[in-house]
């Protein structure tokens, strides 16, 4: 046992300590995951929700407030994977392999890192969500909504992480911002399906978010389903570490 902590265990923790520490002294990074889904979910709440409960006839905070509790840690996500690229280009995953423990550690203390961080954002948006009439109808709903949403930051964390392994440059990152816009604003956190232009109806329906936000509202106490979104949760997880090991083989 000691010699799984020693080897595994405590590198990890020691590497996604480091991590935390380089964001602490990087306001930029604290202002992007903490405060803008908080400013996010105020800014559509003030302004458009009115519009949005008239368009689709329930609460739009139910839904917003699930939204951005999965678009935060995402959208942190992308910065952090710019940081793993010039950790990448300056040569310093390189000199971590020389250290002991395991090659992996690194980047499993960095996902550690992002899960870590995103659950921060996630606490403090429900927080907030509380403050503006978010509702859930019990503590367990509160409970399935965290496991949720840690589940997310490590499925998103894992295949960003990949990103940041695999791109040229740190702007290269930015590459997958479109993709996540679309993850964004396509999906049941707005308003139903059926509120979205027909040619649209597929994309809204796939998108992981949706599932996620749909899970998130289950727990809430206003129907719909979990298992979808456990599905889809896991698999993008199991994905992006199968390919950060792919990566890390080949380097190797």
């Amino acid at each position: 046992m000691n010699t799984v902590t020693d080897s595994v265990v405590s590198p990890v923790l020691l590497h996604a300590g480091r991590v935390l520490r380089g964001w602490s002294r990087t306001p930029a990074i604290i202002v992007q995951s903490l405060g803008m889904p908080l400013m996010m979910l105020l800014v559509v709440v003030f302004m458009f929700g009115d519009i949005i409960e008239t368009a689709t006839g329930h609460r739009a905070i139910q839904g917003l407030v699930p939204l951005m509790m999965t678009t935060g840690p995402m959208f942190a996500g992308a910065a952090s994977a710019a940081g793993l690229v010039t950790e990448r280009k300056t040569g310093l995953l390189v000199r971590f392999r020389t250290l002991p423990g395991s090659s992996v550690a690194p980047l499993a203390g960095r996902i550690l890192a992002e899960a870590l961080r995103g659950m921060t954002g996630v606490v403090l948006v429900l927080a907030v969500g509380f403050l503006l009439g978010y509702r859930v109808a019990d503590q367990m709903g509160i409970v399935g909504i965290l496991g949720i949403a840690l589940l997310m930051c490590i499925a998103f964390s894992s295949l960003l992480t990949w990103v940041g392994m695999v791109a040229a440059t740190p702007e290269a990152t930015v590459a997958v911002l479109p993709v996540m816009m679309v993850l964004m604003f396509c999906n049941t956190g707005f308003m139903p399906v059926e509120g979205f232009p027909s040619w649209l109806h597929g994309v809204v329906r796939l998108n992981p978010l949706s599932r996620t936000v749909e899970a998130m509202d289950a727990c809430a106490g206003n129907g719909g389903a979990v298992v979808p979104a456990l599905l889809w949760l896991v698999a993008v997880a199991v994905v992006g570490m199968v390919m950060i090991g792919l990566v890390s083989r080949r380097r190797d």
